[in-house]
């Protein structure tokens, strides 16, 4: 799937409609991703996978419990 696919597909894709949304580019486990907030409220992420400049995998989670932290930052040690 390439770019321009998958800028359509989130353009307009899944949303749920009647809803304020807005997009953020973020990086989500070391790679580009989306944050996607619903009325305010995170209603999901979707890390993009990027192999050789093309788009090869999209994954979209919304399972509240693994989107528990997605506001907090986690601190990186050695």
């Amino acid at each position: 799937m390439g770019a321009d696919n998958v800028a359509r597909l989130l353009a307009v894709g899944w949303w749920k409609r009647d809803a304020e949304r807005s997009v953020e580019v973020v990086q989500i486990n070391g790679g580009p991703g989306l944050l996607v907030r619903v009325n305010g409220e995170i209603d999901g992420v979707v890390a993009v996978r990027v192999e050789n400049g093309y788009v090869t995998g999209a994954y979209h989670v919304r399972n509240p419990e693994k989107l528990s932290r997605i506001d907090q930052q986690t601190a990186v040690t050695r």
